[in-house]
């Protein structure tokens, strides 16, 4: 997806790595390598067959899902952070709202204002909180003092548009799946349900 579209929320796979080897480790168990034959991360019949067999068994037999790691870019709100904050395997880098949040005028496109063609909360935001916002970075600029963006970030929505490059693994994106799929922020978590489904093997070893 491209992060660069203003407003909007935004995931970008960089990497997936680890399927072949989290397969190997998977056998360990058993020693039964022999019976893999899963190369260049293509997961042979066998070893799907024994994969899903583990997964149905539970996270203390599917532990293989957690060494098959993601990489990638997510641009979402910083209330949906917090949500996947409650995931604890991921590490992320962050964008800093102390050393960014001054650097530009704030404008629409740094929020995320819904999908809902009936709540509108533009208006507001336009009329309100960006003056609010642009006055106090003024007042930084001219000042350099950081009393100002502080109070930026005390008076920032929770819309407030932040990109983070997140490390995450396959266990984590299957709680994530099943426990958001059908959550009550269907506009911002269908995006990041649509990003799992696209990644390798997700209707196997995920979905």
């Amino acid at each position: 997806m491209n992060m660069n579209i203003a407003g909007k929320i935004g995931i970008e796979t960089l990497n997936v790595a680890g399927i072949q080897e989290s397969l190997f480790g998977m056998r360990n168990p058993f020693d039964s390598w022999d019976k893999g034959g899963s190369e260049n991360n293509d997961i042979s019949d066998s070893d799907m067959v024994l994969a899903q067999k583990l997964i149905k068994g539970g996270s203390e037999h599917r532990k293989f899902l957690r060494q098959i790691q993601v990489w990638s870019n997510i641009k979402v709100p910083r209330y949906i952070w917090q949500e996947l904050d409650t995931y604890k395997f991921g590490t992320k880098n962050s964008q800093s709202t102390m050393h960014t949040l001054h650097k530009r005028e704030f404008n629409l496109s740094d929020f995320y204002l819904g999908e809902d063609p009936v709540i509108n909360t533009a208006n507001m935001m336009k009329n309100h909180i960006l003056p609010e916002l642009n006055m106090y970075r003024e007042h930084f600029l001219s000042t350099k003092d950081y009393r100002y963006v502080i109070e930026m970030k005390r008076i920032l929505p929770e819309s407030f548009l932040q990109m983070r490059t997140w490390n995450t693994n396959y266990e984590e994106l299957r709680n994530i799946y099943h426990q958001r799929k059908s959550h009550r922020l269907k506009d911002e978590w269908t995006h990041i349900i649509q990003w799992i489904e696209s990644l390798p093997y997700a209707k196997e070893l995920i979905l």
